[in-house]
């Protein structure tokens, strides 16, 4: 996600550092858990599937918008291929509708993927 240019490397694991409508955005950060390694009759298998969410953040619903979908094009070219080049196969991805929120405090709109990986 860092390679996406309307996000200047700004990806964070978790949380990000705060951030106005004025500077330090669009952002991305995200969450994700260790998953559920598959098993079969025979026992635990290496693969896994992994659930998490990715959290687009802009000043301007206008910007929500491209950034959103450039995340979301980038993280389905994840299917089918290896990430990095040491990282997992991935076998599977799938994502919720994406729902999109105006958080009032910062004053950001937010776009919240919720979204499975499997490999």
């Amino acid at each position: 996600m860092k390679s996406i240019a309307a996000l200047e490397g700004r990806v964070y694991p978790a949380f990000a550092p705060e951030a106005t409508a004025g500077q330090g955005v669009p952002y991305l950060f995200y969450l994700s858990s260790p998953g559920l390694r598959t098993k079969t009759q025979d026992g635990y298998l290496t693969g896994r599937a992994v659930r998490g969410e990715l959290n687009v953040v802009a000043a301007r619903y206008a910007s929500l918008k491209p950034v959103s979908a450039a995340v979301l094009d980038q993280f389905i070219s994840f299917e089918r291929r290896r990430i990095g080049t040491d990282g997992p196969f991935i076998q599977e991805v799938t994502y919720q509708q994406p729902v999109e929120l105006y958080e009032d405090k910062p004053k950001l709109y937010r776009c919240l993927i919720e979204f499975e990986v499997y490999f």
